[in-house]
C-alpha cells in the first residue's frame, strides 16, 4: 500500500488487488463513536449520481473495515485516475 495524498477528512492509497494485479485508490477515513456524518459516504453518494460522467471514478467498495479491534475505519475503493481536485487547482493557481 502506498500512501498517495490525503484529503480533508482522510488519506488516500494505492492498493492491488491480489488476484488480478489491478491497482485501486483506496479512501481511508478514520471512524470515532462521536461521528454524526461519515464524509465517505457522503462522498459515495455523489459519485454515484455523477456515474458515467468523464474522469468520475467507479465504486468497488464502500464500508467500514474493523479487522483491528481498537481501530475503525471507513473505506471506499475506487478507480485509481491520477492527480487529485485538489491537485488539479493547486496547478491552475500557479
Amino acid at each position: 500500500m502506498k500512501k498517495l495524498g490525503s484529503g480533508a477528512f482522510g488519506e488516500i492509497f494505492k492498493v492491488e488487488k491480489k488476484k488480478t494485479g489491478d491497482f485501486y485508490a483506496a479512501k481511508i477515513e478514520k471512524a470515532t463513536k462521536y461521528q454524526k456524518h461519515v464524509m465517505l459516504f457522503w462522498e459515495s453518494k455523489l459519485i454515484h449520481k455523477l456515474r458515467g460522467k468523464t474522469c468520475v471514478p467507479s465504486l468497488y467498495y464502500i464500508g467500514t473495515d474493523s479487522s483491528v479491534a481498537s481501530n475503525h475505519f471507513h473505506v471506499m475503493v475506487m478507480d485509481l485516475l491520477g492527480p487529485s481536485i485538489e491537485d488539479l487547482f493547486q496547478t491552475c493557481k500557479r
